[in-house]
């Protein structure tokens, strides 16, 4: 035997199992399960095993919210709203959440409860909840159609519900506000709650210099006035007492000057007028008897908020007009009595009442000029004698005429020593909002 032979079995083995094609296959068939081997040795030679799979499911159910109840809370508290078209006073309860019948049952039963309903777009009610919903009291000035506004107070006391329209005791506290503008002035002015009376005159204090509608982005306003607080709550605002106004770098800044306890005007920070005002008053060498503002009534003795001034004259002193316009209204109406209103311009108008008859030709649709006589002191409609009641409105909105439209006076070196002083507390207080780099809305 050739043993020879037998030795190149293998090699010619070898030589056939490289060259065939199926050779291939099954040698790449067999690597998957070669690393497969190959990862199972080590990860039983790590002694490591792989995590379960986590199974997820989504689960919906429909839960039942937990029956709520009121906490008995003995905590009141102030609450202001503004009055809207359409209001009347359930409305404005509701949409606070008030839920006391036994309030409702008053307020629609009790005398004052006409008055109640006839609720004026704007003005403000103050009423005192707590968090169950339950009402303590309802306070709100309103109108009487003869330039007054009287405060109604309702109150709960000894559990019993009681309305008034007695005298209270006001006090007059001054508010701070301070504004960046960012938009309108207008704009800003309302979402910092400075209240529409104040928004009028702060727009009249400038009003020979400049529109407020001109200020721009930057510009910045800083305000001190008075707020009259009744009770721990703000019923009314009182005189704008300090004012500055930072225009494209230019500094405006105007201070409230009493020259009596009924009148005041504007003066700069040099002691000089700020505003003209008309070129004459509607009763010459007159005196002011009662100033713009709050004040008890002589007929119904309560607190009022009078919305003119009244001069003090004898019954047939000739009235005139302070400024040209338009006659807008000549009538009897039953608080004013004799009452005409003309319109200077877009935005102002003046109001005379009382009076004892008209000027020759005075009629509803004419013009005037100043000086011209529109009427004649007298005592009709409300009246406790004879006096000319004289408003002023900006936008419809009551203003004081001593400091938006009567002649400003002068001071003298007296007054100029007391302007003086007043001035250094009030621009301390200017400066200190105007060096505070944001808005300043004090919470009053």
């Amino acid at each position: 035997m050739d043993y020879r032979k037998l030795l190149h079995i293998p090699q010619k083995c070898a030589s056939r199992l490289v060259n065939h094609h199926l050779s291939w296959l099954g040698i790449a068939a067999c690597l998957p399960l070669l690393g497969t081997a190959t990862a199972f040795a080590v990860a039983n030679g790590a002694k490591e095993t792989l995590p379960e799979q986590v199974r997820q499911q989504q689960v919906i159910e429909r839960l039942a919210l937990p029956e709520f109840h009121f906490a008995d809370s003995q905590t009141r508290y102030w609450r202001d709203e503004a009055v809207k078209r359409g209001d009347t006073v359930a409305r404005v309860l509701n949409r606070l959440g008030v839920r006391d019948n036994e309030a409702r049952a008053f307020l629609y039963t009790s005398p004052v409860a006409k008055d109640l309903l006839k609720l004026k777009v704007g003005a403000t009610l103050t009423v005192q909840t707590n968090d169950a919903g339950e009402l303590f009291g309802l306070r709100f000035l309103q109108d009487d159609d003869n330039g007054e506004q009287l405060l109604v107070a309702l109150e709960k006391r000894d559990g019993k519900w009681q309305a008034s329209a007695d005298p209270v005791a006001a006090e007059s506290v001054e508010t701070v506000r301070s504004i960046t503008l960012k938009r309108g002035a207008a704009a800003e002015l309302a979402a910092a709650r400075v209240p529409a009376d104040i928004r009028n005159q702060l727009s009249e204090v400038f009003s020979d210099q400049f529109e407020l509608s001109s200020l721009k982005t930057g510009d910045r306003i800083n305000l001190v006035y008075e707020t009259m607080v009744y009770a721990g709550t703000s019923i009314a605002s009182g005189n704008l007492l300090a004012v500055s106004i930072e225009r494209a770098g230019k500094l405006h800044q105007a201070f409230y000057f009493a020259h009596d306890s009924e009148s005041g005007a504007y003066y700069d920070s040099e002691g000089k007028p700020v505003k003209k005002g008309f070129s004459r008053q509607p009763v010459a060498s007159a005196r002011i008897s009662s100033g713009f503002g709050l004040r008890m009534h002589p007929i119904l003795r309560s607190l009022r908020m009078h919305s003119g001034i009244d001069y003090a004259a004898s019954a047939g002193t000739p009235i005139v007009a302070p400024a040209d316009g338009e006659l807008v209204k000549v009538a009897r109406e039953n608080g004013y009595g004799n009452v005409v209103m003309i319109r200077h311009n877009a935005k102002l108008t003046t109001l005379y009442a009382h009076m004892r008859g008209f000027g020759k030709g005075i009629q509803a649709g004419g013009k005037v000029k100043a000086g011209d006589v529109i009427g004649y002191v007298g005592s009709t409609g409300r009246s406790t004698g004879a006096h000319l009641h004289f408003e002023v409105r900006v936008n419809d909105q009551p203003v004081d005429p001593a400091t938006n439209a009567l002649p400003t006076l002068g001071l003298s070196k007296t007054q100029l020593a007391q302007f003086d002083a007043k001035k250094q507390v009030l621009s301390a207080r200017l400066d200190l909002l105007q060096n505070i780099p944001v808005n300043v809305a004090q919470i009053d």
